[in-house]
């Protein structure tokens, strides 16, 4: 489990951060190659960059990175980096150089036929090219060195388009107006949602199947949410899953409130009945489909329909420590009160 406490660690950091009180998000689609250390050919690669300013000339991320099909590794995993950056150009053009954790996710085949989920804890290094083509949307170019010590070491590059979420415009220079952040003391309302979508396990064949979910939500503190769900993954034949998950969620709001965007991170209380319990991973070893956890990490962006109704999208990716990791992509209907 110490890749696992790895990730906790990461993703407690990132609560902190992202419950502070900041004035400027970027969040941008990125697509490229990924090239491996020592090998010829090369591989696809695709990035979410979710960018949070301090200062201007510091900043964070978050990024999920997908490093494509390399030879006998399907590898992907996000990062959490800290960010200096020069800008050009009275602020139109911005060099940034980044470094920090990447926490991967390697699907391996193994000898006896079947596959490995391979976690572990990289160094990444980056480098951005951002240029700003109006107020609010952005071009980037994105490298990245990954250098696991026990894994292939690969570099990805990417080009893409973003969205400056922040409460001033871009080019920066302008100080956010007094009522810019009047959504800082915004207190999610309870709400109570229902789940449709698809589960795939994270194997070479990549089983799929249908799954569902049921969430209560309700804010604790400005910008940090609290949920319990039940989450059922459905039967893709190598495992059948199905539990309860108790989250915090670090949220940002824009466009009035009407949209929100989080990551949500707590342990995944569940019982596989296709698939036996190890010993190190039990909770209740006198059943015979002992309930276990595993860490659950999610990311969630909601709009609001109508004053008590809202649509969400929630990717839920679920941890396990014997080679069964999934994502759950859930796409539901809510219902809040205030």
């Amino acid at each position: 489990m110490r890749h696992s406490i790895n990730a906790w660690k990461l993703s407690a950091l990132f609560l902190v951060l992202a419950c502070l009180k900041l004035d400027g998000q970027e969040l941008s689609l990125l697509g490229g190659i990924t090239s491996e250390e020592g090998v010829k050919n090369s591989t696809y690669t695709w990035q979410i960059d979710y960018r949070q300013d301090f200062y201007e000339n510091f900043a964070s991320s978050i990024d999920y990175i997908n490093e494509g099909h390399m030879p006998g590794h399907y590898r992907d995993g996000t990062a959490w980096e800290g960010w200096g950056n020069l800008p050009f150009l009275n602020g139109h053009v911005a060099v940034s150089l980044g470094a920090g954790a990447y926490y991967y996710y390697d699907t391996e085949p193994s000898v006896a036929g079947n596959s490995l989920d391979v976690h572990g804890t990289a160094l990444i290094v980056s480098f951005s090219l951002t240029g700003y083509l109006s107020d609010r949307w952005f071009y980037r170019v994105m490298v990245n060195r990954i250098s696991p010590t026990s894994d292939v070491r690969t570099t990805t590059a990417a080009v893409g388009m973003g969205y400056w979420f922040g409460p001033h415009r871009r080019p920066k220079g302008e100080e956010p107006s007094k009522g810019a952040t009047q959504d800082a003391g915004y207190v999610t309302e309870p709400q109570l949602a229902v789940f449709g979508g698809q589960s795939v396990v994270n194997t070479l064949l990549s089983q799929k199947a249908l799954a569902g979910a049921v969430e209560y939500r309700q804010g604790i503190l400005p910008h940090l949410d609290g949920t319990a769900s039940f989450t059922y993954e459905g039967d893709p034949q190598i495992v059948r899953r199905s539990g309860v998950a108790f989250q915090l969620w670090p949220v940002n709001t824009f466009f009035d409130d009407s949209t929100s965007v989080g990551i949500g991170v707590g342990p995944y209380i569940f019982i596989d009945r296709k698939h036996p319990i190890s010993s190190g991973q039990t909770l209740n070893v006198g059943l015979q489909n002992p309930a276990a956890v595993a860490p659950l990490v999610s990311l969630t962006i909601a709009r609001r329909l109508s004053d008590h109704w809202i649509t969400r999208v929630i990717w839920d990716r679920v941890t396990s420590n014997y080679n069964r990791d999934s994502d759950i992509f859930l796409v539901g209907l809510g219902y809040s009160w205030r």
